[in-house]
């Protein structure tokens, strides 16, 4: 695995990486901020030769972030690496319900709505009740296993007064976690 920043550094690493060596691309990851993972593929000599050649060949761009090769890679980490098959969304629907729904609740109104002003008003009504309190996470434990992304997500749909936007936005889990219980407890309270 060879992470970089940008596209065209994963394009370069994955051209040097497969013609120095004999491996196969097994996927061009595009994460959020730019960065891009390249996965490779064979017996650990070839890949140790490929991602040198790769990082070799990113050099002059500044672009590399990281890079790891992975001996006799168990199956429940390969599993975890693959592209999301049919099966595996059941799975992550099953386990967040809550994400189904939001997108359930934000996908049928438009479809059903018409060129009326009023059935607009609906769906923009439909769309807003995704965010009502009985889609929060409330327990301490729960919020503690949230990613991070999630806790920002549902800080911001709480509309937290004790945090600013930008504090939301660079705030560690810990954080986000305690103004998330706070803020609950004062509108229980009030």
């Amino acid at each position: 695995m060879i992470e970089v920043k940008g596209f065209l550094g994963a394009v370069v690493v994955a051209d040097a990486a497969l013609k120095a060596a004999e491996v196969d691309l097994r996927d061009l990851r595009i994460t959020r901020g730019g960065l891009v993972t390249v996965l490779l593929t064979g017996d650990v000599a070839a890949v140790n030769a490929g991602v040198d050649a790769g990082i070799a060949s990113i050099d002059q761009f500044d672009c590399l972030i990281s890079e790891h090769v992975i001996a006799r890679m168990d199956g429940q980490t390969n599993a975890m690496i693959q592209s999301p098959t049919p099966e595996l969304k059941k799975v992550v629907m099953s386990k967040f319900p809550e994400s189904k729904q939001e997108i359930d609740n934000i996908n049928s109104p438009k479809t059903e709505a018409s060129h009326d002003s009023d059935n607009l008003v609906e769906s923009h009504v439909a769309i807003e009740s995704v965010d009502s309190q009985e889609n929060w996470v409330t327990d301490r434990e729960a919020l503690e296993q949230m990613r991070v992304v999630d806790l920002r997500k549902q800080a911001y749909r709480m509309n937290i007064q004790t945090l600013t936007k930008k504090q939301i936005k660079m705030g560690t889990k810990r954080t986000l976690v305690q103004a998330i219980l706070d803020d609950l407890q004062r509108r229980n309270e009030s």
